[in-house]
């Protein structure tokens, strides 16, 4: 669109000064023919008593002012395209994870170590205990020793028949209650009561007073009128644009790599020294004793029992597609 309206505005401005030179030419030629007649005219020659008559004649001359001239010159404009970059990316693709690994650090803090230095070093010793003097705990044991064991048996709980179930079926149980007649009944009836004022008593009531209201003023008002701002261009030039171009990044892949871990564990360190573990003397040694049980074993007896033989009855054709 602009395009089309730039070449049209100088199309119509060559116009107009062309317009104007044309109307500058023809009144020089009106001018020139004034100026003829006005040296030919014989009116007032020979009379010198007479006033002389002087024609003035004014020349109007056309003086080029310079003024300036738009003109559209068209320049490139580069427009900056997006487009995708593929970076390529392993798979599978590894992601790093930090872990918090507690790690001692030994600080090294000096310490006072006074000299000589003393060691403390503990000797196992033996401590004796008074003891009365060995005693012996009799302890009676019958003779057969009884030894009881529970055989589980059926145990036959009676249970009349039919068995009666107790059910609970709740119902209305009338309650009643005296009321005295006749009933007093008490009906609340609205009367009038009559308050004593001693007299009317003025009030006061707020009077409408006279407001002032500010009339409208004239206001100025400044109304923006955009016009076009032409800046001269003096040539097309140059502007450079920064091309994308393909940069190559390394990216890392993960290696897998060992941590070390410490496990705080128990370590069992044998240090021999004499456990001394009292005996009584003479101690009581305690055996066992068989001892003969009589246990009353059943014996199942075999008995015969009748087996009951029912008629067999056989029916008739008709009867079974009745049936059906």
């Amino acid at each position: 669109m602009r395009m089309f309206v730039f070449p049209c505005l100088a199309l119509c401005v060559a116009m107009v000064s062309c317009s104007e030179e044309s109307n500058s030419v023809t009144k020089d030629d009106d001018s020139k023919q004034l100026e003829k007649r006005g040296l030919h005219s014989f009116g007032d020659y020979g009379h010198s008593g007479h006033h002389e008559h002087v024609k003035t004649v004014t020349i109007e001359k056309k003086v080029p002012v310079p003024y300036t001239v738009t003109k559209h010159i068209p320049y490139t404009v580069e427009k900056k395209v997006p487009y995708e970059v593929k970076v390529p990316v392993p798979e599978p693709y590894y992601v790093e994870k930090k872990v918090p690994v507690h790690v001692k650090e030994y600080v090294k803090v000096p310490v006072h170590v006074p000299k000589p230095y003393e060691v403390i070093k503990k000797v196992p010793y033996e401590v004796k205990y008074p003891v009365d003097k060995p005693y012996e705990v009799k302890v009676s044991v019958p003779q057969p020793y009884e030894v009881i064991k529970k055989i589980p048996y059926e145990v036959k709980v009676p249970v009349p028949q039919p068995y009666e179930v107790i059910k609970k079926i709740p119902y209305e149980v009338k309650v009643e209650i005296p009321v005295p007649k006749p009933y007093e009944v008490i009906k609340k009836v609205p009367y009038e009561v009559k308050v004593p004022v001693e007299k009317p008593y003025p009030v006061e009531v707020p009077k409408p007073y006279p407001v002032e209201v500010e009339k409208p003023y004239p206001v100025v008002v400044e109304k923006k009128v955009p016009y076009e701002v032409k800046y001269p261009v003096d040539k097309p030039y140059k502007v450079e644009v920064e091309k994308p171009y393909p940069v190559h990044v390394k990216v890392p892949v993960p290696q897998p790599y060992t941590v070390e871990k410490k496990v705080p564990y128990t370590v069992e360190k044998a240090v021999p020294y004499e456990v001394k573990v009292p005996i009584e003397k003479p101690y009581p040694v305690y055996s066992e004793v068989k001892v003969p049980l009589h246990k009353e074993i059943p014996i199942p007896e075999k008995y015969h029992v009748e087996v009951p033989i029912f008629p067999h009855k056989e029916e008739s054709h008709h009867e079974y597609h009745s049936h059906k």
